[in-house]
């Protein structure tokens, strides 16, 4: 029997170590175009807001711990 779900992740950011020990990044984002007969057009238009900042302060961390990864000096 199949639960009805009453909640969903949209968006989502990881950070860890691959089998390799290479530490990775990784974001999820949900199309939310499915979504918008759901809502009322001003919470969609929240909702799409928050999709975009969110993405990209998310890309923004992304970028810092890249740069911060590709300054350290690695040893043999």
């Amino acid at each position: 029997m199949r639960t009805k779900r009453t909640e969903a992740k949209l968006i989502g950011y990881s950070l860890f170590f691959d089998l390799t020990g290479k530490l990775v990044t990784e974001r999820t984002s949900t199309d939310i175009k499915e979504l918008k007969k759901f809502f009322t057009t001003e919470e969609y238009s929240t909702l799409a807001t928050i999709m975009r900042e969110t993405t990209a302060k998310l890309d923004k961390i992304h970028n810092e711990l890249e740069a911060h990864l590709n300054a350290r000096v690695l040893k043999d």
